[in-house]
């Protein structure tokens, strides 16, 4: 049961998602700011992404902020999130499947400890990918050399929230916190959608696939300025905004808008795999 576990946890699945994470941030970084894809050639006259200008690399150096990078890196990879979140699970599902029917015998309480592996599975897959994001902070530190500027962050939890997290006095304490609602909340509810698809079909493509599809579909159509309902908006999980709609009469603290993105994915996912234990069960 120990090596088991130990395959959840070091395994190639995990491994690559969150090395994932900061590569996808170089690569946006680069595409965004045309270093790529000569980022190599800056060296070069002539061949800057800049034109003649040589020192573009220097220039992005010192006048790119790491809290309005680290802000606009995880807005742009957003839809990518959920698959790398769904791939870090598949070792638990391979384990579900491969391993739970022959120890079962075994085990006194098995749906306890098939409910208790689900849970890690989830907080799991949470800190994979938070732990790519801590390593594209390390590599924001080593690129960029401010940590703020004035005018290039949107300092949510103050402007919106109210929480004196200012980016400007505590620049690396609110990035950490829009990486543990990003790259620890969201991925978590995405692995917990996959593992639930998984409990109805054992097509890996599919259950792979949903939580991108949602994601995807929901910021598109039910982003935070695309209905009336933005306490619902599943972008709250991204930018964590207010919820102040005068015209229907209420105002309600961003808080709830993250904690209502977050229940529908939970709720509907705990339901499928209760029918699903249940089934296997039967």
């Amino acid at each position: 049961m120990t090596l088991r576990w130990k395959k959840q946890i070091v395994n190639t699945y995990a491994l690559a998602a969150m090395i994932a994470v900061p590569v996808l941030a170089f690569v946006v970084f680069g595409m965004v700011t045309g270093l790529l894809p000569k980022f190599w050639k800056q060296m070069y006259p002539g061949e800057s992404a800049a034109g003649d200008n040589l020192y573009v690399f220097a220039h992005l150096r010192y006048t790119v902020c790491i809290v309005d990078e680290m802000e606009w890196f995880f807005a742009d990879i957003q839809s990518l999130l959920p698959i790398l979140a769904s791939i870090s699970v598949v070792p638990f599902i391979q384990m579900r499947d491969c391993f739970l029917p022959y120890a079962r015998p075994r085990l006194n309480n098995r749906k306890y400890i098939e409910q208790k592996m689900i849970v890690q599975a989830v907080i799991l897959s949470g800190m994979i990918i938070f732990m790519g994001y801590l390593l594209t902070m390390l590599w924001s530190r080593l690129m960029f050399v401010e940590a703020y500027r004035d005018g290039c962050t949107f300092d949510v939890f103050v402007s919106q929230w109210g929480w004196q997290l200012g980016a400007e006095d505590h620049p690396y304490l609110y990035i950490l916190a829009l990486g543990i609602l990003r790259c620890f909340l969201l991925p978590a509810l995405m692995a917990l959608l996959t593992i639930a698809v998984s409990y109805l079909t054992n097509k890996i493509y599919i259950y792979l696939l949903v939580p991108t599809v949602y994601f995807a579909v929901s910021i598109n159509f039910f982003g935070q300025d695309a209905w009336q309902l933005s306490l619902f908006s599943p972008q709250n999980l991204i930018w964590p905004m207010s919820v102040a709609v005068s015209e229907n009469g209420y105002s309600v603290h961003g808080i709830w808008g993250v904690t209502m993105a977050s229940l529908l994915v939970a709720i509907p996912s705990v339901l499928m795999i209760w029918y699903g234990m249940r089934k296997r069960r039967a």
